[in-house]
């Protein structure tokens, strides 16, 4: 009976440590995969020049001066449709040691309706600054893709301070 019981658990053992392997390693190659894509976003990103016309939706950028830091906040809102699928990435030409933010990359992906909440994708970022924030002279870059009409679009946003 001992042996039968000891069977049993080393047998229940394996099952469990390969099961979590299993885990540990599909949520590995899916945080690579997701990585990947954010590099390739933020590449793709920074070759483009112009900001894509007739957006169905407003892009706001507000800067905030921190104490040797600049909060910055990009507010996509205000869609004229409904606009599914959001995967959005902001980039800018300022030296950081932090990543770009971006929504939909590495969470899930949003979805922008008219009259409903959210009303807006803010993201947020910072990157360090000491002078003024009217000295301020920065280019900022938005790469938003989403699906309108169960159409893909990919729509950019370019703007200097």
């Amino acid at each position: 009976m001992k042996k039968f019981l000891l069977i049993c658990l080393v047998i229940i053992s394996i099952f469990i440590l390969v099961g979590c392997n299993s885990k540990n390693k599909a949520k590995k190659e899916s945080l690579e995969t997701e990585k990947s894509i954010y590099i390739k976003k933020v590449q793709k990103l920074k070759k483009i020049k112009k900001t894509t016309k007739d957006l169905p939706f407003s892009i706001e950028i507000k800067y905030e001066k921190m104490t040797d830091e600049v909060r910055y906040q990009v507010i996509i809102d205000n869609p004229k449709t409904e606009i599914k699928n959001i995967r959005a990435l902001a980039i800018h030409n300022k030296q950081t040691d932090d990543v770009f933010p971006s929504v939909g990359i590495f969470d899930k992906k949003v979805n922008l309706i008219p009259n409903e909440k959210p009303s807006g994708v803010i993201l947020v970022g910072y990157f360090p600054y000491k002078g003024s924030i009217d000295d301020l002279k920065i280019q900022m870059k938005v790469l938003i893709e989403y699906k309108m009409d169960n159409k893909n679009y990919t729509s950019y946003y370019v703007t200097k301070k």
